[in-house]
């Protein structure tokens, strides 16, 4: 492994520890611009970090590990470890074996859908079915012979409508759950590696997850992961779901969980380095077209130190 490879992994895991400070933050700004080969390395590393995320997730299943993940949390933090600790030449090339480039190339065909950062579609996949697609969004469409009958959501988020008179089932899928509702219903689904939310808009929606079914009703919202399912609950859907008028609302969370979020709207990365800011509770309304002054609005309201750094990172402590 080439040395600037080395380095940069060691820097991307210590970035996203949660325990670097201010001082490594200038240290890694001089580190990228004290030769191009750093920067450059620094960008290929985050790019499998972020790529791989889902293939990792896949290949943890089928090797049957028995150490599986609890939580979100500890989910990234195996990406972050198999990534930056544990990958080699011989590991990238089984997981390009086993799931192909797909993971990397642009939209080649009628069965995939997809949506770079900060871009929303609305598409129309099968007669009376339109699918509105959030950034960052990965869906495979399902056909039986010429015809639309369902999609998987690999990742992202995505809002369905079945026109009442559609006469065949379109089912969703996601994780390792299915979907399945009746003509007239609308709800938005969201996929992040093994945990994945429904939440219901219109008519009435079926979760599936093994021999489990939950009824979500409109106006309420399923959360699943590792742990399980949990209870459908009220939510608000022109907050959950205001991406669909380019607004982002959040109340009450941890600015580390926000910050999160943000990452999928703007190129680059925003790395909060401080726990202690990182568990800040925040309410805030932002829109899209904020999105690259979002390190700046939480600098000048929470008294942060900002470093920018090449590629649309920004070190937040």
């Amino acid at each position: 492994m080439h040395e600037s490879e080395r380095q940069a992994r060691e820097w991307l895991l210590h970035l996203t520890s949660g325990r670097a400070t201010r001082e490594d933050g200038e240290a890694f700004r001089r580190w990228c611009l004290e030769n191009e080969q750093h920067a450059a390395a620094f960008a290929r590393t985050r790019r499998m970090w972020e790529e791989l995320g889902p293939a990792v997730t896949s290949h943890r299943k089928n090797l049957g590990r028995s150490d599986r993940p609890t939580s979100r949390h500890a989910v990234r933090m195996t990406r972050r470890r198999f990534v930056l600790t544990a990958i080699s030449a011989s590991v990238a090339a089984v997981v390009v074996a086993r799931f192909g480039g797909d993971l990397l190339v642009p939209v080649a065909d009628a069965s995939t859908l997809r949506t770079a950062v900060g871009e929303q579609r609305r598409v129309e996949v099968t007669r009376g079915v339109v699918v509105e697609m959030n950034t960052s969004t990965d869906i495979a469409l399902r056909r039986s012979g010429d015809a639309v009958t369902g999609m998987r959501l690999r990742r992202g988020e995505a809002v369905v409508h079945i026109d009442p008179l559609v006469g065949q089932p379109f089912v969703v899928e996601l994780a390792d759950a299915r979907l399945s509702s009746s003509p007239g219903t609308a709800f938005a689904v969201r996929c992040d590696d093994d945990a994945g939310s429904v939440t219901c808009l219109d008519g009435r929606t079926v979760l599936s997850r093994g021999s489990a079914n939950t009824l979500v009703k409109p106006s309420q919202q399923v959360d699943f992961s590792e742990e399980g399912v949990s209870p459908a609950v009220a939510v608000n859907p022109d907050h959950a779901l205001a991406w669909r008028r380019r607004v982002l609302i959040y109340d009450n969370l941890p600015l580390s969980d926000v910050v999160a979020d943000i990452n999928r709207y703007r190129p680059g990365r925003i790395v909060i380095t401080d726990a202690a800011l990182g568990a800040r509770r925040v309410h805030a309304r932002f829109t899209l077209d904020q999105m690259a002054d979002v390190p700046t609005l939480i600098q000048d309201a929470y008294g942060a130190h900002a470093t920018h750094l090449p590629g649309g990172w920004v070190l937040l402590s």
